[in-house]
Formats: C-alpha cells, structure tokens, sequence
C-alpha cells in the first residue's frame, strides 16, 4: 500500500480528478487514474484508493462483478459494479444493472465508458482532501 499526496500519475497514468476530464480522456482512449472515495465498493476499491479507469473498447467484453465507471440516465458519473446484464435492449444494445458490492442498487444504464480497477495507492487525508469533499455527498 502507497500513501500519496495529490499525485500527477500513477504508475505512469495521469491522475485526472474532474468527471468532464476523465470522459473527455476516456473518449479519447486514454486510460486515466482518480480516487474514489466511501466504503461502497469495499474490498473490491477501498475508501480513498486511486482507481485506474481504461476505455471499454467493446461493450460485450463487460461482465458481471465488473467494478465500471459510468453514466447514469439521470446524468451524473458513478464507479461500481455491474449487479446483472440485459442483452434484450430495444436498441441492440445490453443494459447493466449498477450497485454497490453491497446491497445497493443505483439503476440500470447503457453507457459504461471504463473498466475500475485498484491501484493500492491512497490519497493522504490532508485538509486539502477534506477541502475537496466538502459539500459533496460523502462528507459525512
């Protein structure tokens, strides 16, 4: 386990925080790392872990158990985990079903731009990082 404090990248991937930033550089097909932060996706990615997110390159590659980065049809950007997949879309294309590795469901979507994964490196918590969440939905 790294302690890290704001880094630039991560074993050689840029670390982008910005939700615009990171679908930008995903669209782009760039593989990019940000930190994710609660306990929803424990042990899978832990509290504060930087996540690596690489550009889905063919839908049908996502599996269930899948940590994703994704967009909800209500608008907003999530990483979790792929619950069920339904291959009955009426577009041709599948739809996943999105939780936590709990017992919480978020929804269904059709739009995963990236695969999760952890990098065993976590942001130090500093003032900053509090500075960071404050007002956000985590800062409990």
């Amino acid at each position: 386990m790294a302690i890290v404090n704001f880094p630039k990248e991560i074993n050689g991937v840029r670390v982008v925080q910005s939700t615009e930033e990171v679908v930008e550089a995903l669209a782009k097909g760039e593989t990019v790392c940000r930190y994710e932060w609660g306990d929803s996706m424990t042990p899978v990615l832990k509290n504060g872990e930087y996540a690596n997110l690489t550009p889905i390159k063919d839908i049908n590659e996502v599996q269930r158990g899948d940590a994703v980065f994704c967009k909800m049809p209500e608008g907003y950007y999530m990483t979790h985990m792929v619950w069920e997949i339904s291959r009955c879309g009426h577009n041709g294309r599948p739809w996943f079903k999105i939780g936590s590795t709990g017992t919480s469901i978020y929804g269904w979507t059709q739009d995963i731009l990236a695969i999760a994964t952890g990098t065993d490196h976590y942001q130090k918590f500093t003032r900053e990082y509090r500075k960071m969440l404050k007002g956000s939905i985590w800062n409990h």
